[in-house]
């Protein structure tokens, strides 16, 4: 181990569930009486460590790869965030984010805190793939007990929807991140509607 001695404590949905317990938690470790915090997302949210100089973000890929149009947005936010958490009231920080794709573009953004880049393409990117603001967005969830005849149907239905409303507006049907829910299971198509947008620079 590389800190054989280190007080190490959680920062979670499971360790923050009882009375007082995020509160105890915050006082030990601005007491010092932990020396590493493991955490959720919840340690990005709006907490001021005093003397918390090294932060480490694991897998920033499983954020970055997410199934999701916001996915970059909200990404890069999160790793913003976070990082905020380190060198605070003077004090230098470092910030070390995991990723197999160290390359990737708003790894570079959040490294350069460039916003204004990150603005610009994920417009850029919305416009050209038809995602909000540009387009509204509506979710149909087809569920059924047979996978069979589901499959059939959500078929049939996306088929239809694509008379009426064309090819580019009509994705799937495709199975959702969690496909199946008390023995039903689920295929979901989007449609894509054009909307006024007033674009904004800064």
């Amino acid at each position: 181990m590389i800190m054989p001695d280190a007080r190490i404590a959680r920062m979670d949905m499971d360790t923050t569930r009882s009375r007082n317990s995020l509160l105890n938690i915050l006082n030990d470790l601005e007491e010092k009486k932990i020396d590493v915090l493991v955490g959720t997302q919840m340690v990005a949210k709006g907490l001021d460590f005093a003397d918390v100089t090294v932060i480490g973000i694991i897998n920033a890929d499983s954020l970055l790869k997410y199934p999701d149009y916001r996915a970059n947005e909200r990404s890069y936010q999160l790793l913003a965030q976070v990082s905020g958490r380190a060198g605070r009231r003077g004090k230098r920080g470092k910030v070390v984010i995991q990723t197999y794709d160290v390359g990737h573009r708003v790894i570079r953004q959040v490294i350069d805190n460039n916003y204004h880049d990150l603005y610009f393409s994920e417009m850029e990117e919305r416009r050209s793939f038809k995602y909000p603001p540009f387009y509204r967005l509506i979710d149909i969830d087809i569920k059924h007990k047979n996978a069979e005849i589901l499959y059939n149907q959500s078929v049939y239905l996306g088929n239809e929807l694509r008379k009426h409303f064309g090819e580019d507006r009509v994705v799937g049907p495709q199975p959702p991140l969690v496909s199946r829910i008390r023995n039903y299971y689920i295929q979901s198509i989007m449609l894509k509607f054009k909307t006024l947008f007033i674009a904004v620079s800064f």
